[in-house]
């Protein structure tokens, strides 16, 4: 009798605190997972991958994470933003698990598009406007005069003192639009010396004139420029200069240089 009043006795706490006991068996359950986590999953293995300028090791070298952390414990956030800040030629950067104990780290890689001069030497720039690393030469790729870096340093973007935000603004407005339509590799050079005019080159041989007071947006004329320069019409070798400082037309006005 004792006995089976001690079995009722359990069994009326029980339906009494119901919600209770599955708190608790839910914390119990957590505790567990918790623990076998920080015990099991650790770092034993990192891949890096899509890189090519920078090895493996130094992708890693520059993070903080190391063989034995714990996988769940990582921010990986934080780690994506130490190799950006730190290897100014990435891009971008995905950091995910690959478990039981393995860390991928994927990276994509900007280039160099242009370049410009401070104090005797050449900053090479992505076509965000990142500034890359300086150098002794522009180093083939297109050259950027009419605006002055401002204490250029790699790794951060381009910036120039408060009278020439204007001109840098256009400036990448206009990589942005040559990118987008695939002129970005066929640019030469980039003069932002005069107010409301662009004036760069293509090929060698296209050196146009944009006026930055038109009605219509650069992304515009960009694109018109490009469908333009393919026109069969344009003679193969010749160099022409385009205008593009008329509301008034909507085609492009091709002429020799030399005429």
């Amino acid at each position: 009798m004792p006995q089976q009043r001690r079995h009722k006795s359990r069994r009326r706490t029980r339906g009494r605190f119901p919600g209770l006991y599955k708190v608790v068996s839910a914390v119990l359950i957590l505790a567990a997972v918790v623990a076998a986590c920080a015990v099991f999953f650790r770092v034993g293995e990192i891949q890096v991958t899509g890189n090519s300028r920078y090895t493996a090791q130094e992708i890693i070298d520059v993070t903080s994470v190391k063989v034995g952390d714990n996988l769940f414990l990582l921010d990986r956030a934080r780690l994506a933003r130490e190799i950006q800040s730190r290897l100014p030629y990435i891009q971008t950067v995905s950091v995910r698990r690959a478990l039981p104990d393995g860390l991928i780290i994927t990276v994509t890689e900007g280039k160099a598009v242009a370049a410009v001069a401070h104090e005797g030497r050449w900053w090479l720039l992505d076509s965000g406007g990142k500034l890359l690393e300086a150098a002794s030469s522009a180093g083939g790729h297109a050259t950027i005069t009419g605006i002055a870096p401002l204490a250029p340093a790699a790794g951060t973007s381009l910036a120039t003192a408060e009278e020439q935000r204007g001109s840098l603004a256009l400036l990448r407005e206009l990589l942005e639009a040559l990118k987008d339509n695939g002129l970005l590799d066929r640019l030469d050079s980039v003069d932002l010396s005069e107010d409301h005019l662009v004036r760069f080159v293509l090929d060698g041989r296209f050196s146009v004139e944009l006026s930055t007071a038109l009605e219509k947006g650069m992304s515009y004329w960009v694109r018109r420029l490009a469908a333009a320069v393919e026109d069969p019409s344009v003679v193969a070798g010749q160099a022409y200069r385009v205008d593009i400082t008329d509301n008034k037309t909507l085609r492009f006005i091709l002429k020799k240089i030399n005429e």
